[in-house]
């Protein structure tokens, strides 16, 4: 993934809530400034806009394991775990999530992303 990736991908998807360039490439120099990859950048972008706008943003194994610092194992471990969770209260995964985490919403104002 290039940064040009990153711009395009984050304005196609979020240029409608009024996110602009300038701030997507603010928040790409802050996490260039911290050493993450471009792919990391992307999937920390996708799941900050995501949840502030209430897009549904949908990740796999090998980007949660970069995005947390974890292993594909691991991430997967932990998926297995939650899926026994829900199974042992009977409810449905959309049910048992939203019971157990609450949506919550946050405005990005720009460069509110930096560390």
């Amino acid at each position: 993934m290039t940064k040009q990736d990153v711009i395009n991908n984050i304005m196609a998807n979020y240029g409608k809530y009024g996110i602009d360039m300038a701030m997507v490439e603010e928040q790409i120099k802050s996490g260039e400034k911290q050493g993450f990859s471009y792919q990391t950048i992307y999937t920390g972008l996708r799941m900050a806009l995501g949840n502030a706008t209430g897009e549904r943003e949908y990740f796999s194994v090998s980007e949660m394991a970069e995005a947390l610092g974890a292993t594909e194992d691991e991430i997967i471990q932990e998926i297995e775990r939650l899926k026994t969770q829900m199974e042992e209260v009977g409810e449905d995964s959309e049910k048992y999530f939203q019971q157990t985490n609450p949506v919550q919403r946050f405005i990005i104002p720009p460069g509110g992303l930096t560390s």
